[in-house]
Order: C-alpha cells, then structure tokens, then sequence
C-alpha cells in the first residue's frame, strides 16, 4: 500500500473544520478531514499553526480555554492528524484550560518542562500560576 501524503495545514483550515461557520470551505476541511481518517493522507499540525488557531477562536468566536480546549486535544487525536510536538503541546493544552492561561505561556512552559529548562519572563502572572517550572525574573546585568 502506498504511503499516503503529509501536508500541513493551516489556522484557517482547522477553524473551518471546528466551526463549520463558512459552508464552502467548511465542507472542503471536513473532506481532508476525512481523507486523513481514511489513511489517503496525512495531516499535520505545526504549533504555532495550533496558536493561531486558539487565537483566532478566542478573538472572533469568543472562545474560553474550557471550549477550546477540548476542542484541540480532539483534533490532535483523530485518526491522520499530526503535531510533531505532541509530546509536549498535549500538556500545554491541559494547563490552557485547567490554569486558565494564556495559550503561547501553557505552550512554552509546556516546552520548558518538557526539555528541563527554566523560563525567564517579566511576567508575573506567569511565574504565579506555573509553579510546576522553574520561572523567574531575569538577572539584572551587575554593573561593573
């Protein structure tokens, strides 16, 4: 059997396929939705595609981490569907909606769990609700 192929795929594509909003090319992203389903190919999803689509859900469809959410961890586990950072965004999606957080601080505190970094941030917010990283403020430069 041949090896079906890989395309990456776009916000726009993914919003269309969750909404359902845009009768044309809603059906045209069910469609390759389906395609992947049926192993004729593979779909896959870079992260920062997945940001801008929490982006975009939030800003024009009024989306929450609690509708999102769930949402992106069904998406990233159908059949054909990819993201070449599961390992680590699946974990970022969980603390989104349990944490209430801003997507891209989950993401990269997701990452910097993942690979054992530290995060330094001036953001506050972050530092308070991440405790499960090390996150704090950069050093200031000692003045010589």
């Amino acid at each position: 059997m041949a090896r079906p192929n890989s395309v990456a795929i776009d916000a726009n594509v993914i919003v269309r396929f969750l909404t359902g909003d845009d009768p044309v090319q809603s059906s045209a992203a069910t469609e390759l939705f389906r395609a992947a389903n049926a192993g004729r190919v593979n779909l896959i999803i870079p992260t920062p595609i997945l940001q801008e689509t929490v982006y975009v859900l939030e800003t024009y469809y009024d989306g929450t981490p609690d509708t999102i959410a769930p949402k992106l961890m069904s998406l990233l586990s159908l059949t054909g569907v990819t993201c070449p950072d599961a390992r680590w965004v699946l974990d970022g999606i969980q603390w989104y909606r349990a944490k209430n957080a801003d997507f891209g601080d989950a993401l990269l505190c997701a990452f910097a769990r993942h690979h054992d970094y530290e995060v330094n941030t001036f953001d506050k917010e972050l530092i308070r609700k991440f405790t499960e990283i090390t996150a704090t403020e950069p050093a200031k430069a000692k003045a010589k």
